[in-house]
């Protein structure tokens, strides 16, 4: 009893095979990964993708299967050529791809990887990619940039229209900048050399002036009397909106002092005691009676100055204020 069931058994497997391979569908798949073969059997018409699915095959995306696996196949062979893991070393840092590329260049260009002129491989570009791995050094040149000031100087310059013993700032000294421009080597990730390229200024630095009076009270004038002398400097808190602009027209400057025109009028030349010749060219709200404000250009100077009391003598002719005042 028992073998005739084996018989019938067999029997209806021989029958199956028959019909599939008369009727069905015969897919032969080869593997180069393993250099095996399989072959899967169907009673319908699968995609090569399902093929390999009921193979239990997986692949990756850098594998080539032939045809596509989208393609359905009445029957036939199906190629999967396996890619294989190769190590990309660039600069010490590495990274595992994927490929079924033979020739180095084709596998680089695969990856997305150019070669410079200088750069090392320790594969031939025309080799065969018979190696587990790659290993680039990159040449590169990058520019270093290193700013130094420059240090001002310091002048003096004397002035026979300003009182000896005074000396004022006309111009604050700036430091210049200049950069030094370096090319730096690299190689493989690591720093091989620096040369010096150039030198280039800037910003020029501003030299620092100072002015040193050498004039003495005039032998020679109409009238001297005293008055409470402040001071001012160019900054929109001490003035108005304009820092420079003066009433006269006249631009701000050493010598231009803010008086009441009442009792010194517009145009007067003087000498201050203490300050040097000058030039009444402004007005001021506070100004009123026998008092002046004398220009400075910086306001720690003006604070410097403070208040005083000083003889103003009043100088034989007048300032001609073009397109402003006229004399």
């Amino acid at each position: 009893m028992v073998e005739k069931v084996i018989k019938s058994l067999v029997i209806t497997i021989f029958l199956t095979f028959t019909f599939l391979i008369s009727f069905g569908h015969v897919y032969t798949i080869s593997d180069t990964g393993n250099d095996k073969i399989y072959q899967v059997l169907s009673f319908k018409e699968l995609t090569v993708s399902e093929v390999l699915s009921k193979a239990n095959l997986t692949t990756r995306s850098e594998d080539i299967v032939i045809p596509d696996l989208n393609e359905s196949l009445d029957s036939g062979k199906i190629t999967v050529m396996r890619s294989r893991p190769i190590k990309v070393t660039i600069d010490k840092q590495t990274k595992t791809y994927y490929t079924t590329k033979v020739i180095v260049s084709d596998f680089l260009n695969e990856i997305g990887v150019k070669l410079g002129p200088k750069d090392y491989i320790n594969i031939p570009l025309n080799g065969e990619l018979n190696t587990g791995q790659v290993i680039i050094k990159r040449y590169l040149e990058r520019e270093k940039v290193v700013k130094e000031s420059i240090p001002y100087k310091t002048v003096y310059v004397e002035d026979p229209m300003v009182a000896s013993g005074m000396v004022y700032l006309r111009q604050a000294g700036q430091d210049g900048i200049k950069e030094l421009h370096y090319k730096e080597i690299y190689f493989g990730g690591d720093k091989i050399r620096e040369d010096f390229a150039f030198e280039k200024i800037t910003k020029m630095p501003t030299t620092e002036t100072y002015v040193k009076g050498t004039a003495k009270p005039p032998n020679n004038y109409v009238k001297s009397f005293y008055v409470i002398a402040t001071a001012y400097s160019p900054t929109v808190a001490e003035t108005d909106s304009n820092p420079w602009m003066t009433a006269s027209g006249l631009r701000s400057g050493f010598g231009v002092v803010a008086v009441d025109p009442t009792v010194i009028p517009m145009g007067t030349l003087l000498y201050v005691e203490g300050y040097g010749y000058a030039v009444a060219g402004d007005t001021g709200g506070a100004i009123k009676g026998n008092k002046i404000d004398v220009f400075f250009y910086y306001p720690y100077e003006a604070s410097r100055w403070g208040i005083r009391k000083v003889k103003v003598y009043i100088l034989d002719g007048k300032w001609k204020f073009q397109g402003k005042l006229n004399y």
